[in-house]
């Protein structure tokens, strides 16, 4: 099995797939990857919440070069791989029909004198007659007429090409639920990860700033004991997240409020977990317009206990730095590539705290693992 993700958080990934399969043996990370066996597909797998997606391996082609003639060799070369039993397995986790409509997408690494579409044009092409049905082919503009009911997915890098069969109807990332959103939403992979490195089991956590409540819903499914409170100071978004809350089931207190001006109006909170505006899609608003560093300043009082932050910030605004410069202790600080931007994942404990919060022990075991093998480092990739 292959598991995309975020890039800096396959060591998240890596451990809840471990967790679900219930062996760290079969399970290897690298750059932007989780591959791990596993005995039999089942509609488990599609619980993954910190996977972009999830794919069966179908198996390589090798001898993949850089010249135009590479193309068709590869679909000739991939029309012979036993695509049969693939679609067969992926039976054993949903509805897939005789006559199937697919799609190829192909991700190229390295310098090539063809692109991605020339790839998934020669593969589709070449396995219409395996797989017997209708390839439906992408235009340079990404436009595409019809749903597929398979995705083969084709990975180049160096002088392999990967095949796959992504396992679900539609990418992991796009949850069902989401479909209120506004700007600057937050990838739910994302949201999966943050909840997972810190949100206790129980007690309350507190989302300022929860935009269309992606933060706050990972958080109720992940941790169903959990106390959920969000606000935002736009009106709509919180329109959203009611919204979205209730296509996925799970209850949040939801408020308009100022993040400016919270002064722990629902109680103090055990973790503040939150994506605060980039000033780039979504800027500061509120009481925080002038002077975003104010959050920062009035969030210890927010919290209770030992309290936990986590957050993922714009790079540019120097937010270890400023969090660094109020006392607070940083347990974690790791760079990762969101929505095509370099951002922190921080978890920190409040000034006064006797030791700095860190991700669960299991999570910091794969982290070390991703540390040796060069996929991340101790504040980057």
């Amino acid at each position: 099995m292959i598991a995309r993700t975020v890039h800096g958080l396959e060591w998240v990934c890596a451990a809840e797939v471990s967790s679900l399969i219930g062996a760290e043996d079969r399970v290897e990370l690298s750059r932007r990857e989780v591959t791990f066996e596993f005995g039999a597909l089942g509609p488990g797998l599609l619980g993954l919440r910190t996977a972009d997606d999830v794919h069966l391996k179908v198996g390589a082609v090798q001898g993949v070069g850089s010249t135009k003639e590479v193309p068709p060799a590869v679909g000739h070369a991939a029309a012979a791989l036993d695509w049969e039993s693939a679609v067969e397995q992926l039976r054993a986790v949903r509805q897939i029909p005789d006559a199937v409509r697919f799609d190829v997408v192909a991700s190229l690494e390295g310098q090539r004198s063809y692109n991605r579409y020339a790839v998934e044009a020669a593969i589709g092409s070449s396995l219409a007659a395996v797989l017997r049905g209708v390839f439906l082919e992408r235009a340079p503009s990404g436009a595409m007429t019809g749903d597929p009911d398979l995705t083969v997915r084709v990975f180049v890098r160096g002088d392999q090409a990967v095949l796959a069969v992504r396992l679900g109807p539609r990418p992991l990332h796009r949850r069902a639920y989401k479909t209120d959103t506004g700007p600057g939403t937050l990838h739910p992979p994302a949201a999966a990860a943050l909840a997972m490195i810190s949100a206790p089991e129980t007690g309350t956590l507190l989302d300022p700033f929860c935009g269309d409540g992606t933060i706050a819903i990972e958080a109720a499914v992940i941790r169903p004991k959990l106390r959920v409170v969000a606000s935002d100071f736009d009106p709509q978004r919180v329109e959203n997240t009611r919204r979205n809350a209730g296509r996925a089931g799970v209850d949040i207190k939801v408020s308009c409020a100022d993040a400016g001006a919270l002064s722990t109006p629902h109680g103090a909170v055990d973790a503040v977990l939150t994506n605060p505006p980039w000033n780039l899609a979504v800027d500061w608003s509120g009481q925080l317009s002038a002077n975003g560093q104010r959050f920062w300043d009035m969030l210890p009082s927010l919290l209770v206990g030992p309290g936990i932050l986590c957050t993922v910030t714009d790079v540019g605004l120097d937010v270890p730095e400023r969090l660094a410069r109020g006392g607070w202790a940083m347990g974690l600080q790791q760079q990762l590539r969101l929505a095509g931007r370099l951002v922190h994942l921080l978890l920190a404990s409040p000034p006064g705290a006797a030791t700095a919060q860190k991700p669960p022990a299991e999570m910091e075991r794969w982290r070390q693992r991703a540390l040796r093998a060069g996929v991340v480092t101790e504040h980057g990739f």
